[in-house]
């Protein structure tokens, strides 16, 4: 008999683990190699120049009767060093449109950065205004870069722009209009509208550009035709077709492999 009650309850515990296996499976991202080995930080919402954890800082630009809010993000260890850091400039989607800064947090690099204590970017988050897009914005966001980079320890050669969503779009257009400020540019789920005579100014930049297969919201062809477009000028960026998915891909940005591949460049001067 209680051999028989040793069988059940190792049987009972085989399947419990095999239950627990699919249901995380079931929540990955196809087409997303979301990395396992990510080192996530527990939250915390210390801001003292001290803290070992990320520092926040929140601020209002403004320029030429133009206001935008926008949020900080410094890796652990920011204080501690006289370094310069790279940085990543974070474009969100329409959604996260408004006068709530907080709303910047709740995916992409800004999310990433306030759980991994080892993300060595400062993350630059600005708001975009409600009923307002980043296709007008983009002297007010460089203005903004001229600033912090006066305030803050930025390395200028490791600056890196990517978005999603009308954030991808804002990616294309001020890389485009502005693209003295980056080292490479990574747009997401985006639909690109720059003219075609702009895209002589990417030819040099690199590119990582992604894309769900099954968008709807911002079909893959617009982003198909700048790639080719770029393609045929002698660029040579990088168009990731995640397969399955629609146009929610901001899990993309969980991925240590856009980061690893951000930091093998160096603007051009």
């Amino acid at each position: 008999m209680k051999k028989i009650f040793v069988i059940i309850i190792f049987l009972l515990f085989i399947i419990t683990c095999y239950c627990v296996q699919k249901g995380f499976n079931a929540n990955e991202q196809k087409g997303v190699n979301i990395e396992p080995s990510l080192t996530l930080a527990e939250h915390t919402s210390e801001t003292s120049e001290s803290s070992t954890t990320f520092v926040e800082k929140r601020n209002t630009f403004t320029y030429n009767d133009h206001k935008i809010q926008y949020m900080l993000i410094f890796p652990a260890g920011y204080a501690q060093t006289t370094n310069h850091w790279p940085m990543i400039l974070f474009l969100h989607g329409s959604s996260l449109r408004g006068q709530n800064i907080d709303l910047v947090k709740e995916y992409g690099p800004t999310w990433v950065a306030e759980r991994r204590t080892d993300f060595p970017f400062i993350v630059l988050a600005p708001q975009c205004p409600e009923d307002e897009t980043w296709l007008n914005k983009s002297d007010v966001l460089a203005a903004l870069l001229d600033d912090v980079f006066t305030k803050y320890r930025i390395d200028e050669d490791r600056v890196y722009l990517t978005g999603t969503s009308m954030g991808g779009n804002g990616t294309w257009n001020l890389a485009c209009q502005h693209p003295e400020y980056f080292a490479a540019i990574a747009p997401l789920a985006s639909n690109p509208t720059v003219p075609n005579s702009w895209n002589k100014q990417l030819i040099s930049m690199p590119i990582w550009a992604f894309h769900g297969e099954k968008d709807t919201i911002c079909p893959m062809k617009n982003d198909e035709e700048m790639i080719n477009a770029l393609l045929a000028q002698g660029s040579r960026p990088k168009f990731t077709v995640l397969q399955d998915q629609g146009h929610n891909i901001a899990g993309v940005y969980k991925n240590q492999e856009l980061y690893d591949w951000f930091l093998t460049y160096t603007r051009h001067h």
